[in-house]
């Protein structure tokens, strides 16, 4: 009898690891009648399909990016364009071309002096908790977090962060592929394409006219040598906005929560802080702001002794390879000390995220502070809410009592 093979279904939107571990004991290439895909859980299939340059992303958004613009050409004429920004939904030489700039002008000095001001984010962000009793940790916590530390790299006023936190949550059903069945689903995704649009024109003009030592700054001169258009320039401005902001905010209220079910981990990280990147990095593993990616092969290839035929679509399992038992003993327990963990929740090859360091750096501040700040934080009874999507591993919300 095959497992159930939707993930959308409610079992696998709340316990992915579960339903990708029955697919894997099935099959780790397997193929799901539902989605008319190819699922891969396995470890060394992913990782190595992931640094095979002859697949396709730029095929894997073609097909749905073609269709919604012959239906909806000129309402989402905005949001569509934004996409031409996107590195990871191009193949090389495009994708060579749109990366470059960004590589280059994202350097870990960068990074390294944004820590600083990371770090009074989240100072500023529990002095405002110090009198709450019981709060919604994404809302009040993550998300304004990752908005202020995106505009501070991008070198755009703090004031901005209201309109990405709602930029993000509408574009975003874009980029997941929320069901088309939300009757807002166009009239949302039409209005953040507009809005970023027409609020990032005016900003590059104003860039242009005076830079700064920020990441935006330095794009415009980087892209000028790519000859990046200006569609390309604004959707890229969308795509570091969006991840910095989206996956990074996922990746703290998970690791809160996981954190929170695993107490003695808490303690351990108290007694001894240095301990606190290796925590990141299992926190990453165990529970990935991203589930899968798509791949397309153009030709003909064989995956774990399945023939795939060119344009069948592989959906990469993140966080399926991540808890493989080949790789990773007891995946299923949270393991602080876990070395090596070699997890690929960033991605692997060409497409790796180059966000990854700021990512990590946000990570080891929010989690150290927001538990010397609250020792006694503590879940409360509410059954988490998951974002209900294939793509992405994000709570809705996280209600917790802080004192």
């Amino acid at each position: 009898m095959s497992p159930p093979d939707d993930l959308l279904s409610p079992d696998a939107i709340r316990d992915p690891q579960g339903f990708f571990r029955q697919l894997r004991e099935t099959d780790p290439v397997f193929w799901s009648k539902r989605h008319k895909v190819w699922i891969l859980t396995g470890y060394e299939d992913v990782e190595r399909l992931f640094q095979n340059r002859s697949l396709s992303t730029a095929q894997g958004i073609g097909t749905f990016r073609s269709r919604m613009m012959a239906e909806h050409a000129q309402l989402l004429k905005h949001a569509m364009s934004l996409l031409d920004g996107w590195m990871l939904f191009n193949d090389p030489p495009v994708h060579t071309r749109l990366r470059d700039p960004v590589r280059r002008s994202f350097s870990p000095a960068m990074v390294d002096r944004l820590v600083p001001r990371i770090e009074r984010h989240v100072t500023t962000l529990l002095d405002s908790l110090q009198d709450s009793q019981a709060i919604d940790l994404v809302s009040r916590f993550a998300q304004p977090l990752t908005a202020m530390v995106i505009c501070d790299l991008l070198g755009l006023d703090l004031s901005e962060r209201e309109f990405l936190r709602s930029w993000a949550r509408d574009f975003g059903k874009l980029i997941y592929g929320a069901s088309s069945r939300d009757p807002n689903y166009l009239s949302s995704v039409a209005r953040a394409g507009d809005q970023f649009h027409e609020r990032f024109q005016r900003t590059i003009a104003e860039k242009r006219a005076s830079p700064g030592e920020d990441l935006l700054s330095r794009l415009l001169t980087a892209s000028t040598d790519e000859q990046w258009t200006e569609s390309e320039l604004i959707g890229a401005c969308s795509m570091l906005l969006f991840a910095g902001h989206d996956t990074t905010s996922a990746l703290l209220g998970s690791g809160v929560r996981n954190l929170l079910l695993n107490p003695a981990s808490v303690t351990e990280l108290k007694v001894d802080p240095s301990l606190m990147p290796g925590a990141v990095e299992e926190l990453l593993r165990f529970d990935s702001p991203s589930k899968t990616f798509i791949r397309v092969p153009v030709t003909p290839m064989q995956v774990g002794g399945h023939d795939i035929a060119a344009g069948q679509h592989l959906w990469l399992g993140i966080l399926a390879a991540d808890h493989d038992p080949a790789v990773f003993a007891d995946p299923e327990r949270l393991d602080i000390h876990r070395s090596p963990n070699p997890h690929i929740a960033f991605g692997a090859g060409i497409h790796f995220c180059l966000g990854s360091a700021l990512a990590r750096a946000e990570a080891r501040a929010a989690f150290t502070s927001l538990f010397e700040r609250f020792p006694k934080l503590r879940l409360t009874d509410h059954e988490p809410r998951w974002s209900p999507t294939i793509v992405d591993r994000s709570l809705l919300e996280l209600p917790v009592l802080l004192n």
